[in-house]
């Protein structure tokens, strides 16, 4: 849907009763706020911008007063001729500044700023209430194809209990790069490109409000009927937004999707014919049945969490990395609970051998990494910022940081022996180790071997607290306290993360995407959903196979891409219709193995086994050279698994990837060797064809495909190469690289 739509906020004004006094928290401070004065970019960098360094966002109006006030020889601020001040010259573009004209000369900007400094520049009062918590009226607003106009008023709530309207100091940020605004006295003005919904983040002070705006694709629909709780709450939101679902895929697409998401796998050419031949109405369910009971449905989950906790040879050694690969595959094949599956990481101890969960603290070495890895793995937050300043699009503290911190800081280790590869990587790790507890300062350790010395430094100063509560952990056992209030049916994040996370694994995108980074200003899509998912796993007893059956069953999952709806260009996360991707490196290289019958082998493993079921990759080395799947697996986007995250991954296509498709070594190795060609070189070409589409695509070929295939085959001399040509034009499809 083309052009711009224009959304305009009108903010009123609240002006103070005359001879009031101007506030610096509650008016400058929100007003350099507004102009980006305070952001990352300018003076809020680290190291400032032209001599003048504020608090990131102000965080710090303390030190802001004082800055303003004193720094360099109090040359910024003018009491006596308090419109010539520097700091007003230059905001203004009358003295040249980098940043450009912030504030206009009769703006209300200037002339607040300008009131304050006449008035002696004072700070405020210590005993003056502080904001405690915003709102915005209306909270969530639903636009016409044309765009509208909006008055939202910005709420204060102070200690005291007392409110004020701040609409015109509030600081607005949309979510969305595209949209465009302006804030200029009491009017701001946004512009919302195209079908979209935007979160528009309300900032004053230090509390924080949420509008969502929603703009619609055309008029208002009646919603189409569902039975499923899923179905029900997408099939509101669309409707109330103009859009028509897509209609669901044919057998053959639902098949192939549904072996490729819970298998890992391509299902074999007899099992298809079988399921396209099937008439009973219930054959969709019965499959997702089937494949949640196979232990592929085990290798796709272990290969997923390996991917977020760290498991890689350089850091955990290969005998921990298969140790902990097999540990979690053995987890999803007695379907762990996914409350369990986490207690047992975050208290995990003794050896990183015979307790392989303890992998989990190995590859993280501090307690910073350990908290930021266990916010992002599971309880979908990401903190790191918080680490150096105040989180700029979140609530938490560096306060908050260091408290959640100290959760982890007696975790220690034994390094009983450290056989490295590489003497010159200080990162590499390869021998036992234990991990344990620390009760009090770093000691010495005892255990089997030779103990190195603690590698942790003592407790902090500030007691170890959980990420948004107000009372400090009081037992010794903080990861302990921390496993069980995650799985509490109250904590607001763990099930919330892992809902998100089981959704975002079979629809492609997460209800909120990144699928760690839930922030105010990042709202679910449908908000309604990722709290019916979330009871749903809860009342489940974080039962992962309940959940995925049940997001499996709906309509939304077995939705298909309707090229006549061109509002749906992107993924939303409405789920009005499902868009393609790329398969993973893993399953990509198994299908072209299970399709040409070629196997592949894969270096101190067995025979037969998937790249799939591979714990991990060795770690890059000066003294080891990758091999041709190495390269493939790294080509086609597999992670190095550095990150806790599954963000590592990528899928987007590349050169190099063009290049493997049409000389690449492993590909030819694998046609040169397919035993299902040697076959079909020997059956009739009609036959031989319908067997390769069910094999690549799970579906039987058109007319026109098997007239033309068919036509390769006996028009050439040799049967066996233009079988070749016909598999690899198939294996090399979009309809193939894809999952449709």
């Amino acid at each position: 849907m083309g052009g711009h739509w224009i959304l305009t906020i009108f903010c009123a004004l609240s002006p103070l009763a005359d001879g009031e006094s101007v506030s610096f928290r509650d008016e400058v401070m929100p007003y350099l706020s507004q102009a980006g004065c305070n952001s990352g970019p300018c003076h809020g960098n680290l190291n400032g911008k032209g001599g003048l360094k504020l608090s990131l966002r102000g965080e710090d109006p303390a030190f802001d007063w004082k800055v303003l006030t004193h720094g360099e020889g109090s040359r910024r601020l003018s009491p006596l001729a308090a419109a010539q001040s520097l700091l007003l010259q230059k905001a203004s573009g009358q003295v040249a500044h980098e940043g450009g004209v912030r504030w206009a000369a009769d703006g209300p900007a200037f002339q607040r700023v300008r009131d304050w400094i006449g008035q002696g520049a004072q700070k405020d009062p210590p005993e003056k209430p502080k904001v405690a918590s915003l709102s915005v009226e209306p909270n969530e607003v639903t636009l016409p194809p044309g765009g509208g106009t909006i008055r939202p008023i910005v709420t204060a709530t102070y200690g005291d209990g007392s409110k004020r309207v701040v609409s015109h100091l509030a600081t607005l940020e949309a979510s969305d790069p595209a949209i465009r605004f302006s804030v200029e006295g009491k009017q701001a003005e946004l512009r919302v490109p195209g079908l979209t919904q935007s979160a528009i983040l309300v900032r004053y002070g230090p509390a924080q409000a949420l509008l969502r705006v929603w703009t619609a694709s055309g008029p208002a629909t009646t919603t189409q009927a569902a039975s499923h709780p899923v179905d029900q709450i997408i099939n509101n939101r669309l409707a109330r937004l103009g859009i028509s679902p897509a209609a669901g895929v044919d057998d053959s697409k639902f098949l192939r999707r549904i072996w490729l998401d819970l298998a890992g796998q391509l299902p074999s050419t007899e099992r298809a014919q079988a399921f396209l031949a099937e008439t009973k109405a219930d054959k969709r369910a019965r499959e997702i049945d089937f494949l949640l009971g196979q232990p592929a449905f085990a290798d796709v989950w272990a290969l997923h969490w390996a991917d977020m906790l760290r498991v890689e040879e350089k850091t955990l050694d290969s005998k921990g990395v298969r140790a902990m690969h097999g540990w979690l595959r053995r987890a999803f094949l007695d379907n762990m609970p996914l409350d369990q599956m986490a207690h047992d990481l975050v208290t995990a101890r003794g050896s990183t051998y015979e307790h392989p969960a303890a992998n989990f603290y190995r590859a993280l070495r501090d307690a910073q990494t350990r908290a930021e890895a266990v916010a992002q793995v599971f309880l979908g937050v990401r903190i790191a910022c918080a680490r150096c300043h105040n989180h700029p699009f979140d609530r938490w503290t560096t306060d908050d940081y260091n408290a959640f911190s100290e959760v982890f800081s007696g975790i220690d280790y034994v390094v009983l022996e450290n056989k490295r590869g590489d003497d010159l990587d200080k990162h590499e790790f390869k021998g036992e180790q234990i991990v344990f507890l620390r009760r009090g300062p770093p000691e010495e350790a005892n255990g089997k071997g030779k103990g190195k010395k603690a590698s942790v430094k003592p407790a902090a100063k500030k007691p170890a607290r959980l990420l948004g509560e107000a009372e400090p952990i009081s037992q010794t056992d903080t990861p302990e306290v921390l496993a069980r209030w995650m799985a509490e049916p109250g904590n607001p994040f763990f099930a919330r993360a892992q809902a998100n996370r089981i959704w975002r694994r079979l629809m492609g995108r997460g209800l909120v995407e990144p699928e760690d980074d839930f922030r105010l200003a990042n709202p679910p899509s449908h908000p309604e959903l990722l709290e019916h998912l979330a009871q749903r796993l809860t009342e489940g007893r974080f039962d992962l196979k309940d959940l995925v059956r049940h997001i499996a069953l709906s309509d939304a999952y077995a939705r298909g891409l309707d090229r006549e709806h061109s509002g749906v260009t992107q993924d939303d996360g409405l789920c009005g219709a499902t868009l393609p991707r790329a398969l993973s490196a893993e399953v990509l290289l198994d299908g072209w193995a299970t399709v040409l019958e070629s196997g592949l082998s894969h270096p101190g493993y067995p025979a037969g086994t998937r790249t799939l079921e591979l714990p991990g990759m060795p770690g890059p080395s000066r003294k080891r050279k990758s091999d041709e799947t190495d390269r493939f697996l790294r080509i086609f986007g597999k992670p190095e698994r550095l990150l806790s995250c599954d963000c590592e991954r990528t899928t987007e296509p590349t050169l190099a990837q063009t290049l493997q498709l049409v000389s690449g070594q492993l590909p030819q190795q694998l046609l040169s060797g397919s035993k299902r060609l040697n076959r079909l070189a020997q059956a009739e070409p009609a036959l031989a064809v319908e067997e390769l589409y069910l094999a690549a695509l799970c579906r039987k070929p058109t007319p026109e495909e098997l007239s033309a295939c068919v036509g390769l085959i006996r028009g050439g001399s040799d049967r066996r190469l233009a079988l070749e040509d016909v598999a690899w034009a198939l294996l090399g499809s979009r309809e193939f690289l894809l999952r449709w």
